[in-house]
């Protein structure tokens, strides 16, 4: 229960991600808004080592001795802190952590369900250090287009209204706030991207436009081994498990442009569709 508590309290709350698209149009005839959809998709991947998400906790319950006695009690704990380099930064701490055990020691009293409350870290640190396990690159795209079509027309046309498409997705980092910590990364977070066709644009004759958001960023898990030094009710036990997170960077965001001419200048040609896969950029 104690260890659980312990890794739990300190997560940041995971966001999944979101994705919104959104068009808006100044009124005109025949030009209604658009709600387009958009995708979010890989592009790569990569796999550096296996998770331990699902790895359990493990408890090592330190041998002391002489709780009522300081001497004692510190040469215990110095014995097991000499036993692992890990713990070497207790060893610089040992009287603060002999020190906070034993008043922990006359403080602990038992709640309602049994279990001695408030624990007491007199330790912490990392038996294994953040790293990533898994990456991808993906993107996040409109699979709809902001067109101006002027395909069948041997004149040039102005834009005479503004017409916006905006998508966003949820990057940083949710998950574990030992790592969020550690590695320095920022809260998960909202970005977005519009792209317009203003008015006042020129759209060529024989030429049809579109213009699309899109929104690439790396996707990494990030995984690591972290142990707290416990002391309650006399019992000093080390636990330790696994923390994780997940980190999503932005790589880019920009407007995809897309255009086709038609070279036969035949007023019957069928307007070209832009595609609806991945931005070719």
């Amino acid at each position: 229960m104690i260890g659980k508590k312990l890794f739990s309290s300190i997560m940041v709350p995971v966001f999944a991600l979101t994705l919104m698209a959104s068009v808006v149009s100044a009124k005109g005839p025949d030009r209604p808004a658009q709600k387009p959809e958009s995708i979010d998709l890989v592009e790569s991947e990569i796999h550096y080592a296996p998770s331990i998400a699902n790895q359990g906790q493990t408890r090592t319950t330190i041998p002391v001795q002489g709780v009522d006695k300081k001497k004692q009690y510190k040469k215990s704990l110095l014995d097991f802190f000499t036993s692992n380099p890990k713990y070497s930064e207790s060893i610089s701490q040992i009287d603060t952590i002999v020190n906070q055990a034993i008043v922990s020691e006359s403080a602990n009293t038992a709640s309602a369900d049994g279990e001695i409350t408030p624990y007491v870290i007199v330790g912490q640190g990392w038996t294994k250090a953040p790293y990533v396990t898994f990456s991808q690159n993906r993107v996040t795209y409109a699979t709809s287009w902001i067109p101006e079509d002027n395909y069948r027309s041997n004149v040039p046309v102005t834009v005479s209204y503004t017409k916006t498409m905006t998508i966003s997705a949820t990057l940083g980092f949710s998950g574990s706030g030992l790592i969020k910590d550690k590695m320095g990364f920022q809260v998960s977070a909202g970005v977005n991207q519009t792209t317009s066709i203003t008015q006042g644009a020129t759209i060529p004759s024989w030429t049809v436009w579109g213009k699309r958001p899109y929104i690439k960023y790396r996707l990494e898990e990030w995984a690591g081994i972290y142990y707290y030094i416990d002391s309650t009710g006399g019992i000093v036990q080390v636990i330790e498990g696994p923390v994780t997170g997940t980190n999503k960077v932005l790589i880019t965001k920009s407007t995809e442009y897309w255009t086709r001419t038609n070279t036969a200048e035949s007023t019957t040609a069928t307007t070209p569709t832009p595609p609806t896969g991945p931005p070719n950029v």
